[in-house]
């Protein structure tokens, strides 16, 4: 048995015995997510370099499957946390340090370039609103995908598609709106997110 899976059968009771408690406050409660991130599973496929577990996809799988087995909504937000901290490998060592440094990271948002990053100088000016974004609740950092303005002109890329970037920011930058009315994987929280103007 792989280490991460070890950790889900080391949650496992507390999570099964929970299940009707993410259904009715329709999020992950933040002690159990820190103990998820105590236990790695937040960062399983963040690099070695900032403290991850640079694991493989199928253990990623494996894992995300046992979760979802114990509960859909856990497995679910695991699954997000730790799928956009894989981004991690893609950013600036030094901006992926400040994020993923901190052992209790935990990461979420939407890839979906919803929302529009001005350029203004060096800086980016990022707006707009995106929806289901699980787990954000718990989130320390959340993302958003951004299309790419410059002077109120959308960047194109060379096949003529939008030029878009994924973008970070602490969580407490972004307002959450409570949209997540649901019948299904109520535990997840997938609420709606928005910023306005933030550089």
């Amino acid at each position: 048995m792989t280490v991460l899976l070890e950790a889900v059968r080391a949650l496992a009771p507390e999570i099964i015995a929970r299940t009707e408690e993410f259904e009715a406050v329709r999020r992950m409660p933040n002690d159990l997510a820190l103990k998820i991130a105590d236990a790695g599973l937040f960062k399983m496929l963040v690099p070695k370099a900032y403290g991850g577990g640079e694991t493989t996809p199928l253990a990623f799988a494996e894992t995300t499957e046992a979760l979802a087995r114990l509960d859909a909504s856990v497995g679910w937000c695991v699954m997000i946390a730790a799928s956009t901290g894989m981004t991690a490998a893609y950013l600036p060592p030094e901006d992926a340090r400040d994020i993923f440094n901190d052992s209790r990271v935990i990461t979420g948002g939407a890839f979906a370039p919803s929302g529009r990053a001005v350029v203004d100088g060096d800086d980016l000016v990022v707006n707009g609103h995106w929806s289901w974004i699980s787990g954000g609740q718990n989130c320390t950092w959340l993302l958003g995908g951004c299309v790419i303005e410059v002077d109120g002109v959308v960047q194109r890329l060379a096949n003529g598609a939008p030029d878009h970037r994924m973008v970070f920011w602490p969580a407490n930058n972004a307002q959450l709106h409570d949209t997540w009315h649901v019948s299904g994987l109520k535990g997840t929280g997938s609420l709606d997110m928005s910023v306005e103007g933030l550089i």
